[in-house]
């Protein structure tokens, strides 16, 4: 009888595809509240055409859209979220596997750097300007506007009403831009950290895998969080804007200081979304070695 191991488990495309979506489920729930007031600090602009920002900081930011919107309001566009979250994790996750094995050459038996690497690529070439970026792009809209939608399906409508289908994939070569090196980035480091502290049949502590994923997802976003405000103040416009009009209003208000605004609540939400992503990911592989799938 062969025994399955953790490694075994984690090669295996299909096996993937369910522990993505578990993690990304998890990884949503928990950081869907970070990732509003991170959208709120880095769309916000002056009032009146003063220098008064809204948000003094992302404490100010969080205390008041729950004095103002109530808890809810932190939640603002997850609903939409919550059902293309599973399923873009889980085909991330799937291609990521998938760019792995095509990368190895035949008696290939480690994991290489060179591996991983491509894995990221093919995933978020798959992922990223089909379904993240028009996701994002209702996400902010709804983070930014709470007030003029009544929903996704309506922000969804009024995109193609104003702006048709190019609208909804407002940002998606940004996406594109940002999300390749941040993902080659984060599946590096936690290949990496992974290696040194797993046993040897390939399973670590709640603990580890907390840790290790939480680190995993700080130094991602800590590659991707200039490109990602750009995208942000690029997708939040209503009408059509061009890129370059974006980025020359954004150097305008600080120079590259406002590439980075928002990244002390970035960094804080990435540490446990990303432990809550990876922890649902294991503990899903185990359990499929658990019922024999």
């Amino acid at each position: 009888m062969t025994v399955t191991t953790v490694e075994m488990k984690r090669s295996e495309p299909y096996a993937n595809l369910l522990a993505g979506g578990v993690g990304g489920l998890a990884s949503l729930v928990v950081g869907h509240p970070f990732d509003t007031v991170k959208v709120r600090l880095q769309t916000m602009k002056a009032k009146g055409g003063g220098t008064s920002l809204p948000y003094a900081n992302a404490r100010d930011c969080f205390l008041k859209i729950v004095r103002h919107e109530g808890i809810c309001g932190l939640f603002k566009g997850m609903s939409a979220l919550a059902v293309f979250s599973v399923p873009r994790f889980a085909l991330m996750f799937y291609a990521n596997t998938w760019g792995r094995i095509m990368a190895k050459n035949p008696g290939d038996t480690e994991l290489t750097l060179k591996h991983i690497l491509l894995g990221g690529v093919v995933s978020q070439m798959v992922i990223a300007p089909t379904i993240t970026a028009p996701l994002e792009r209702v996400k902010v809209l709804l983070q930014v506007h709470p007030t003029k939608f009544t929903g996704q399906v309506d922000c969804f409508s009024y995109i193609l009403k104003t702006e048709g289908l190019s609208g909804v994939f407002r940002g998606s070569l940004l996406t594109l831009a940002r999300d390749i090196p941040a993902f080659c980035s984060y599946f590096a480091t936690y290949e990496l950290l992974r290696s040194l502290v797993k046993s040897d049949d390939g399973r670590m502590s709640l603990g580890a895998t907390a840790v290790i994923g939480g680190l995993s997802g700080v130094v991602g976003w800590g590659v991707e969080i200039p490109a990602d405000n750009i995208k942000n103040r690029h997708q939040v416009c209503l009408g059509q804007k061009p890129l370059i009009n974006t980025v020359r209003d954004v150097i305008a208000e600080g120079g590259v200081r406002q590439f980075y605004r928002g990244a002390g609540v970035i960094l804080l939400r990435a540490f446990p979304a990303n432990a809550a992503t990876f922890i649902g990911y294991e503990w899903t592989i185990r359990g499929l070695i658990l019922v024999d799938l």
